[in-house]
Formats: structure tokens, C-alpha cells, sequence
């Protein structure tokens, strides 16, 4: 509780004019509000941080250093990424989706997004277009992952799902879940980018159940500037320190294109938590109450972030 009060008194002196408000089904408010330059979207309240942010004098930058580490995460993926499949489930503003697509021109772009609204806000006040390459469907991501033919398999997918009580919904913070989510994954190569919000006791929990399902020693974390995101990276394939001096067209495109420094991003890698004594389990579908994760106290967020 102390460290959710100190993170919104520092957005608190943030002054933002609010462009509109309204609710929907799945969030009691979705809020568009703009300072300076900077336009921004939050669920149900100014203070409970941003779940999307562009700046209109250069709307093609990733404003968000999560954002940022995600795209710079792309260097894990083993292949040249032209014309592959990439499933991004939770579209926000689009600001991921408009980036990767900045890259990655003939890519196939797939987007989950459960809320209309969100839906619409991100195309009205975001500036995000779907395109004969980039489409989005408007349904649960765990639902969309259950109707996928056998036959369907991605490069890469993006988890950047948010639920205001828990982090990640909490059917897709489950061993089950992320099974599916392997199984789904292109079996030559897959890569699963996943933006964990720190602040949540659930945290470690979830890092555990996707180490269960991935093996630890396949998993790589970065953590974003204001310690409240971890992006999380998974793969059966994955190098855990890639050549850098191989993936120099990739870095030198998302540096070019989007105008952010990949190199430095990169040397954020944080060391895998296998060398630490921490103490987690591993959520299943069957257990109660993965709803309404408390946040952890400023003590226990220093101990492990």
C-alpha cells in the first residue's frame, strides 16, 4: 500500500486535462487526458498509473521504457522476422502494435483486445489504424488462443494484458494458460514477450508458473525504468545472451525507426532469479482467488525488484 501511495503522488503532479471519460464493461472508466504534448489513457482513475501514452509531436516514439524493452526483446527471436506471424494480446493505445509495424512492414499483425472502447479510444485518440496486414479482434485472449486450429502457430507473441485488480487477469497468469500459450508458439523458434507489472504480489508467483512452464534457464527479465514493469521473455529456443554483432540490421531499424537507443535498453538485462532465495508457487486454474492480488509493501518491492 505505501508503495502504490508513493508511485501516485508522483503522477499526482502530473496536470492533465481530460479529454473524455466513459465506461464499459470491463472497466469503470476509460479515461483520455493530455499534459503538454503527452496524450494518455488510464483505467478508472488519474492515479492509477497510464495504460498508454503518445506524444503528439512525434506520435511514431514508444513513450514508455516498458514499450521500449519489449520492442528491444525482438533481438531474442532467432530468425529475420519478415512476414511472420505476431500475435499481441491487450491493445492500449496500439502504441506496440503501431511500432512493430513501423519495423516490420509485411509482418502478419494479430491483436486481442477484450474492450470495444479500448478499441475505439486507441483509434480516435492514438492514432492507431488497422491495415490489411494488422487486424484486431475484439475477445478474450485466452478464449481467442482455445479456438486456434492446430495448424496456427506464431513467431511471436506479445502479453501486455491488464486487469486493474491483479496485473495480469487472472486466467492468464496459470500453468494451464501458458501452456497454451507454448503450444501456440511456432515449435522452430517461438518467442513469448511478457509485460509483468512488479508491484503485485502475484509477481514472483506468475514468474514461477511461466519458469514451470519454459524452464528457468530459458528465461530472461529487464526491468523498466520506474521499477514497475518487468518484461519477461520466454522461449524453448532461446539464447540467453544473443550476438549482438549478429543482430546489428535489427537494433540499427528499431533505432532508426522509432528514434530509441536498443543498445543501451540491452545492457538492462537483469540476472535470472534462480540465484536468488526467493519463495513462490505456481498458480493453477484450479486454485481460488487469483483476483485481487494485494500490492506488496515498499520493503518486500526493495527485496525483489
Amino acid at each position: 500500500m505505501i508503495l502504490s501511495i508513493i508511485i501516485r503522488l508522483l503522477l499526482s503532479f502530473r496536470r492533465e486535462k481530460i479529454l473524455t471519460k466513459q465506461g464499459s464493461k470491463y472497466n469503470s472508466s476509460i479515461i483520455i487526458s493530455q499534459c503538454g504534448s503527452k496524450r494518455i489513457m488510464h483505467f478508472n482513475s488519474l492515479l492509477n498509473g497510464s495504460q498508454a501514452q503518445i506524444d503528439l509531436n512525434r506520435i511514431d516514439y514508444p513513450c514508455f521504457d516498458y514499450i521500449q524493452l519489449m520492442i528491444t526483446s525482438l533481438i531474442y527471436y532467432p530468425f529475420v522476422l519478415d512476414e511472420k506471424n505476431i500475435l499481441i494480446i491487450g491493445l492500449g493505445g496500439g502504441t506496440l502494435a503501431r511500432a512493430i509495424r513501423k519495423i516490420y512492414p509485411m509482418s502478419f499483425i494479430t491483436i486481442i483486445e477484450i474492450d470495444p472502447l479500448v478499441n475505439e479510444m486507441a483509434q480516435k485518440y492514438f492514432f492507431f489504424q488497422e491495415d490489411s496486414r494488422m487486424k484486431v479482434f475484439l475477445m478474450d485472449g485466452r478464449t481467442f488462443l482455445n479456438n486456434l486450429s492446430n495448424q496456427n502457430h506464431y513467431d511471436i507473441i506479445f502479453l501486455d494484458a491488464y486487469d486493474f485488480n491483479s496485473g495480469l487477469p487472472s486466467h492468464m497468469k496459470t500453468q494451464e494458460f501458458f501452456f497454451e500459450v507454448k503450444n501456440c508458439l511456432n515449435q522452430n523458434g517461438g518467442l513469448l514477450i511478457v509485460n509483468l507489472v512488479c508491484i503485485y504480489k502475484s509477481y514472483l508467483n506468475v514468474r514461477q508458473t511461466i519458469n514451470s512452464v519454459f524452464n528457468q534457464t530459458n528465461l530472461i527479465t529487464y526491468r523498466s525504468n520506474d521499477f514497475v514493469n518487468m518484461i519477461l521473455i520466454a522461449s524453448p529456443f532461446i539464447q540467453y545472451t544473443p550476438n549482438i554483432n549478429e543482430k546489428t540490421q535489427i537494433l540499427n531499424e528499431i533505432k532508426q525507426k522509432l528514434s530509441i537507443d536498443p543498445y543501451s535498453l540491452f545492457k538492462r538485462k537483469e540476472e535470472q532469479s534462480s540465484n536468488k532465495n526467493i519463495s513462490a508457487i505456481i498458480y493453477t486454474d484450479n486454485m481460488q482467488c487469483l483476483e485481487n492480488e494485494q500490492e506488496m509493501s515498499l520493503t518486500q518491492f526493495i527485496s525483489v525488484v
